[in-house]
């Protein structure tokens, strides 16, 4: 099965397909658009510049897929849509002029989907996960590799650097005011901030740009998907540095970046502090991969579920069927023999009655002969004595 999923949101617009065989999962194509959506709001609502650049992708990533011979393809949006205040039209723009219509996904779905995404590729304990996207972050918090507790909030790194940044690089002064507005608003969720989840899985674009950082700066080894909490303090610290040659280090990895690096950075930084991680680890798999096991794969295996359901009521009721035969047969086989031999018990019967019959009658015959004989003998006895009584007279 191939089937291609596309992920509408704040910052970029990406297309994975997928490759799903002997239930496994590969990622045989993986495109990026950058379109900064979080930067095309204005009074809560996407422009109509926001709404071109999204059909212009979409349309794209379409055609992309037509010429490939893939059919099936899902698409979805994250803070891209969700946060905005005027979604319906929106949605309804983009379908007249792509023929799509995203689902979109609440802020608590997006994190549990972002976790089995993770869950696929990385063996998951105890940690936290972090998804920093253009307008939004995801956190969920982990233990024995199942959901403690998971939430979103309305800032990512797009949005952030956006609302706070005047120019394109962020002074000392603007990244406290970053740290400011993300503390604040994780203050508002009231949780109990345990500090000592040492392990931190982030996913998203401005977590991948930071271990890319890492590995140039600090001669991490290409293949390597972790890096430390000084290795990512290091890193906020050339982006604040007042030196020109510091903060360029930074950017010149990551040019595409420009716009949304120092807000990735802070965020990711602050949620590390705030748990007590030591150590980061970037997921190769994400919301793609866990919107493609949740809403494809799982139904997938539910319709075979379902056929194989289908499939062994048919089988039972076939069996049912044949074992009614079979008991039938049975049943009638036993009557038949039943009758045969009640059969052949009223022939013995009519046979015995028969025989003590014709004994009975004999018997009585040969009564009636003897009585006879005996009345005859009796007679002639008493016609002798008359006889002799006439003499004597």
């Amino acid at each position: 099965m191939i089937y291609g999923v596309i992920d509408l949101g704040s910052n970029t617009i990406r297309l994975s397909v997928f490759k799903y065989q002997n239930n496994r999962i590969k990622l045989v194509q993986n495109k990026k658009a950058i379109v900064g959506l979080a930067s095309c709001i204005k009074n809560g609502g996407l422009t109509e510049e926001g709404v071109i650049k999204t059909c212009n992708v979409l349309n794209l990533y379409k055609t992309l897929l037509a010429e490939q011979g893939i059919k099936e393809f899902s698409i979805f949006a994250t803070a891209s849509l969700r946060n905005i205040n005027n979604k319906d039209a929106v949605l309804s723009q983009i379908k007249e002029k792509t023929g799509l219509v995203p689902e979109v996904l609440f802020g608590d779905e997006e994190a549990r989907l972002d976790f089995i995404g993770v869950k696929n590729s990385c063996e998951l304990n105890r940690g936290i996960l972090v998804d920093i996207g253009g307008g939004s972050t995801e956190i969920v918090l982990f233990e024995n590799g199942e959901i403690k507790r998971l939430t979103s909030v309305p800032i990512g790194a797009l949005n952030l650097q956006t609302k706070v940044v005047k120019g394109v690089i962020p002074t000392e002064k603007e990244i406290k005011r970053m740290k400011k507005v993300l503390n604040k608003t994780l203050d508002e969720l009231k949780w109990d901030f345990e500090n000592d989840y040492e392990m931190m899985y982030a996913i998203g674009g401005s977590s991948r740009a930071a271990l890319e950082i890492a590995k140039e700066l600090f001669e991490i080894p290409q293949t390597e998907l972790s890096f430390t909490k000084s290795n990512l303090k290091a890193i906020l610290g050339k982006i604040k540095s007042v030196d020109p040659a510091d903060y360029k280090k930074v950017y010149k990895i990551v040019p595409e970046r420009i716009f949304s690096l120092a807000g990735g950075i802070v965020i990711l930084n602050e949620i590390l502090n705030r748990f007590g991680c030591k150590i980061i680890t970037i997921s190769k798999n994400g919301i793609r991969e866990g919107y493609f096991i949740d809403r494809v794969i799982s139904e997938l295996k539910e319709e075979k579920t379902s056929e194989e359901i289908v499939e062994k009521t048919e089988n039972t009721a076939e069996n049912i069927e044949e074992i009614k035969e079979n008991i039938e047969r049975e049943v009638e086989k036993e009557v038949e023999e039943r009758v045969e031999k009640i059969e052949e018990i009223k022939q013995e019967l009519e046979q015995e009655i028969e025989k003590n019959l014709k004994e009975e009658i004999k018997e009585e015959l040969e009564d009636i002969k003897k009585d006879k004989k005996d009345f005859k003998a009796k007679e002639i006895k008493g016609s002798k004595e008359v006889k002799n009584d006439k003499k004597q007279k």
